[in-house]
């Protein structure tokens, strides 16, 4: 048996995705990059009751760049 069929696979290194923290409508505002080329942004609202246990409330997702998340949602 040839000996190239044992070893193990290489992994593949994750894609590095982007993040960026500012500001939205006067909150704290999360902006990440969920997939390459699809962006969220969320706002951190601990009294908005739709907000997540951690306070953290999303305000959309599916922009294909940083700058248009920016622009759709007023993050700073």
């Amino acid at each position: 048996m040839s000996q190239d069929l044992l070893r193990p696979a290489q992994p593949v290194p994750p894609a590095s995705l982007g993040s960026h923290y500012g500001r939205c409508g006067g909150r704290t505002a999360y902006a990440r990059e969920t997939s390459p080329g699809s962006w969220q942004v969320k706002i951190h609202d601990p009294t908005d009751r739709l907000a997540g246990h951690d306070g953290w409330l999303l305000v959309g997702a599916g922009w294909p760049t940083l700058s248009a998340a920016r622009a759709a949602t007023g993050l700073s």
